[in-house]
């Protein structure tokens, strides 16, 4: 009877410059620091007349203890994804030009084991988490906010959609 709980969802859209396989790089690499193992869903791309289109959905977890365990999902689309030559500092580097949608989902998955199976031991469970261990779930309902947050915070600053105050 483990319960999976959403508690975040955030929306990422941007249109512009990027390096894909830069942009996949950086989420792996914030997943393996935070000690994620990840799980791929789906990743399909497709070659169209107006560019590349790429559909990815992963779904990272982490084991918090033997009862909570953190999940998130990042479902994206990539369209339009065509190759650009672009001046930096002078010199000619090769990226990508195109659209990003990312959906990232944060979930907080009680009791992944399904060691509470009886209605009794499941409802009494529930209470401490609820009552007496309150304190405890709090903490890892902030991780999940705070790592989904955190995550789309790293992936807006690689893709420079941070506005600027003058």
């Amino acid at each position: 009877m483990g319960e999976k709980q959403k508690y975040i969802v955030k929306n990422l859209a941007y249109e512009g410059l990027l390096d894909y396989k830069h942009f996949f790089r950086i989420m792996d690499f914030w997943f393996r620091d935070k000690f994620y193992d990840k799980s791929e869903k789906l990743n399909e791309e497709f070659v169209g007349s107006q560019g590349k289109f790429m559909e990815f959905e992963f779904v990272p977890w982490k084991k918090v203890t033997d009862f909570w365990k953190i999940v998130i999902k990042v479902e994206g689309k990539i369209s339009n994804l065509r190759p650009v030559v672009v001046n930096l500092g002078g010199k000619e580097e090769h990226m990508h030009h195109g659209k990003v949608n990312l959906r990232i989902t944060g979930y907080l998955n009680a009791d992944y084991k399904q060691r509470h199976n009886k209605a009794l031991s499941y409802f009494l469970r529930d209470l401490f988490d609820k009552y007496i261990y309150h304190h405890v779930t709090t903490k890892y309902y902030a991780m999940v906010v705070d790592h989904v947050t955190e995550l789309v915070n790293v992936l807006e600053a690689y893709l420079n959609m941070t506005p600027k105050k003058e």
